[in-house]
């Protein structure tokens, strides 16, 4: 790790930057950046690979970056901003964007101390051996991928670099074929990941000691059907704003939720009657708040007085302790394991002049965990700009590619509910039963 980090200082030699953005793919440039960066202490926002210019540019802005370490590894100067070193974000700090209700990602800033406090609950539950490694199969621009590297860095272990096609997507034939290699002891997989090594054999590579599933709910099957074959997978429920992990399963207990929250992480429901609610977390592993819209902006804390987060999605603890997850409040759809928010897809959707207006919504798959799709209304010049692939060239400059709809409905109205609100679940049954087009390339 001394020499990794050592072989970046060289390349950053010169450079003064309060904050560095970093494409974070799960390839070797991106954890020999991030290596260097956490242990000199530098300031750095997490660049989705998969994002377009407009996606990254917007995220570089908020958080005032001066350079960018593109894939590869080069080094990248970018347009000066209003916030370059954004006096908001302590120095050291992680920024990793998510999905929220505002119709953008939003930019969570993880102080030094929550990464660390994160990864030393994480290695109470879970523990070290002396011959841990831990395969990196999941982009280091999501909070799961990053916390592998923060781990393995705190407990100087060794990080596993493979499993990813060319073009970043995961294979599960190669993942097995390096998990052997290696031997490979942790890795962390979102469900979709862990439906394809099933699929791929029947029995887990021997090293294997612990399969950490998260990032969407594992149906209760697919994890069964993997214990069943031998995998040791724990099920984890987490968040980006808690630093990856909230509760994980412990490896000597019987399945049942998703375990017991960390050490150091205090969970509750909001419920009156003590059954299912919304789910609250308070601890030493959450964020100081979300980026400003604008740079250099004051953090947004969205604490309560005693520094309680409401994650918006519902759950219950039983009498064993244990946290049971029962849903999402809000809106979000989860396909692969990445996040979209529908109100920044619609957002999208409606600049386009052929577009009146648009409803998205995620549809069950059994691949993907859900896959996006929307209703659309068109408007005047609909079909003269070229319908719905006109419309696929335009979101195909403003949205990754995950976040695109990949099946249609096109309606003279939207169905609304007696709120007035549109109903969603309306809009999901028309995509289910006659959608316009056929869902095209799907997932991360």
């Amino acid at each position: 790790m001394d020499r990794t980090r050592d072989t970046f200082r060289r390349r950053l030699d010169g450079l003064t930057a309060p904050v560095v953005a970093v494409v974070g793919g799960a390839g070797p440039e991106a954890v020999v950046t991030l290596l260097a960066l956490l242990e000199d202490r530098v300031s750095f926002v997490l660049i989705h690979p998969r994002w377009t210019r407009a996606e990254r540019d917007r995220a570089i802005a908020m958080a005032g970056a001066s350079v960018c370490v593109e894939s590869g590894g080069a080094l990248a100067t970018v347009p000066p901003t209003a916030a370059a070193g954004n006096p908001s974000v302590e120095r050291g700090a992680g920024i990793v964007f998510t999905s929220g209700t505002t119709g953008q990602p939003r930019g969570v800033v993880l102080s030094r101390e929550a990464l660390r406090a994160s990864a030393h609950a994480h290695a109470r539950v879970v523990g070290w051996r002396a011959d841990d490694r831990w395969l990196l199969s999941l982009p280091t621009a999501h909070v799961g991928g990053l916390m592998i590297v923060v781990r393995c860095l705190h407990a100087r272990r060794a990080v596993v670099v493979g499993g990813r096609r060319a073009s970043g997507n995961f294979d599960a034939d190669e993942t097995l074929r390096v998990i052997e290699r290696n031997r490979v002891t942790l890795m962390s997989v979102v469900p979709t990941m862990l439906a394809r090594l099933l699929q791929a054999t029947r029995r887990p590579p021997p090293s294997l000691r612990a399969v950490l599933v998260g990032g969407a709910g594992a149906p209760a099957a697919l994890m069964e059907r993997a214990r069943e074959r031998g995998w040791p997978v724990l099920a984890t429920y987490g968040l980006t704003e808690a630093c990856s992990q909230v509760a994980t399963e412990r490896p000597d207990e019987t399945p049942g939720g998703v375990g017991a929250p960390l050490p150091g992480i205090e969970v509750r429901i909001a419920a009156p009657d003590g059954s299912a609610g919304t789910i609250q977390v308070r601890g030493d592993a959450l964020f100081d708040g979300y980026l400003g819209a604008e740079p250099g902006a004051p953090l947004e804390r969205p604490f309560d007085a005693d520094g309680w987060f409401d994650t918006g999605d519902l759950g219950a603890i039983g009498e064993d302790g244990r946290l049971r997850i029962m849903g999402r409040r809000s809106d979000r759809i989860v396909t692969g394991g990445e996040n979209v928010d529908p109100a920044e897809v619609e957002a999208a959707v409606v600049e386009w002049p052929g577009a009146a207006e648009a409803c998205v919504v995620g549809l069950e798959d059994e691949e993907w965990g859900e896959r996006v799709g929307a209703v659309l209304v068109p408007a005047a010049g609909f079909e003269a700009l070229g319908g719905l692939a006109g419309l696929g060239r335009h979101l195909g400059g403003r949205l990754a590619g995950f976040k695109r709809p990949r099946c249609w409905s096109v309606v003279d109205r939207l169905p609304v509910a007696a709120s007035g609100k549109v109903d969603r679940t309306a809009c999901a049954r028309l995509l289910v039963e006659s959608p316009s087009t056929p869902a095209g390339e799907a997932g991360p």
